[in-house]
């Protein structure tokens, strides 16, 4: 079981429309739900 996820916006956690799909938010659901922590990890763009 992992105890920390850290996700990035942009090809990994948005799709090409900028949305989360049904099945990353279930998975997202079910890790918080089993006691993972979910984080956004992004850097600022040059």
């Amino acid at each position: 079981m992992y105890k920390l996820v850290a996700i990035d916006l942009d090809g990994t956690l948005l799709n090409s429309y900028g949305e989360v799909s049904q099945n990353t938010r279930k998975a997202l659901l079910e890790a918080k739900e089993n006691g993972t922590e979910i984080v956004l990890a992004s850097r600022k763009a040059n």
